[in-house]
């Protein structure tokens, strides 16, 4: 099975295609599921990560869950998920 990402705002315009899937054999810590991103995606884990936190801002559901609402970068992601990444606002 493959889990599906889509991206949204400047990750949407900086990383492309911005929607597609990655094969995903077992589940996988969603820190380690957002390394992984980085062979596709070189640099999406500096736009998003913080010494392994989430940078301020960052806003990634599971599944329409949000991961702060769950157990953060320790969320499972497992095949068959939906990830959908925001990143930092901006603007004023």
């Amino acid at each position: 099975m493959a889990v599906k990402l889509k991206l949204f705002g400047t990750l949407r315009l900086r990383f492309r295609p911005w929607q597609r899937e990655f094969p995903l054999e077992a589940p996988l810590r969603l820190k380690d599921f957002l390394r992984a991103l980085e062979g596709e995606y070189p640099g999406i884990s500096g736009v998003l990560l913080e010494e392994d936190e989430l940078k301020p801002g960052v806003v990634i559901l599971i599944n329409g869950r949000n991961v702060h609402h769950l157990a953060g970068l320790e969320t499972e992601v497992r095949p068959g998920d939906t990830v959908v990444i925001f990143p930092p606002g901006g603007g004023g």
